[in-house]
């Protein structure tokens, strides 16, 4: 009987993990249809042949977040968070909130620099929006500033009522 009990516990496991395997590469697949993201801030130089790196590495965030902005009061307060280190405050940019949102991720506080988040893609599927996020850290060959950092990273996308799902990869950067 115990016998039977735990082959039909790991038969369970097996068949409920493969389940979530085999979903997670149908979603890689067809990952639904493209939505635009504009990045806010400065764009990467021309010359550079670097991937866009985060709006900031330096907030007022100290935690980990991830947050989709409707309207502009939800927008200035979390732009004075993010910008709560430095004074004078830089301008709040202006968004015509009845055609975009914002969606504002933080890595939350790392102990030196190299750590980045970036919104990478976005994809309508089914009823929800999809945010692709991309957590950057680095290798252990990597030399990096010796400072604390909270990196954060603001991109602009169309007002959509549809709900929100966060997916997140990370990614070690080994210098050379």
């Amino acid at each position: 009987m115990k016998y039977a009990l735990v082959t039909l516990l790991v038969l369970f496991l097996t068949t409920a993990s493969a389940n979530s395997v085999l979903q997670t590469v149908q979603e890689e697949a067809n990952p639904g249809t493209p939505v635009s993201i504009t990045p806010l801030g400065p764009p990467p130089c021309p010359s550079c042949t670097q991937i866009r790196g985060s709006f900031t590495y330096n907030s007022g965030i100290a935690d980990s977040l991830r947050i989709v902005i409707r309207d502009a009061k939800a927008w200035r307060k979390i732009w004075q968070r993010i910008h709560t280190p430095f004074s004078p405050e830089p301008a709040l940019p202006e968004i015509d909130f009845s055609r975009q949102l914002v969606v504002v991720v933080a890595l939350g506080t790392r102990p030196t620099g190299g750590y980045g988040i970036i919104v990478d893609r976005a994809f309508q599927r089914d009823n929800r929006l999809e945010i692709k996020v991309r957590k950057q850290s680095p290798g252990q060959t990597c030399f990096t500033n010796q400072s604390v950092t909270q990196p954060v990273d603001i991109v602009l996308i169309p007002k959509t009522e549809r709900s929100v799902v966060f997916r997140e990869t990370e990614v070690v950067h080994e210098c050379q």
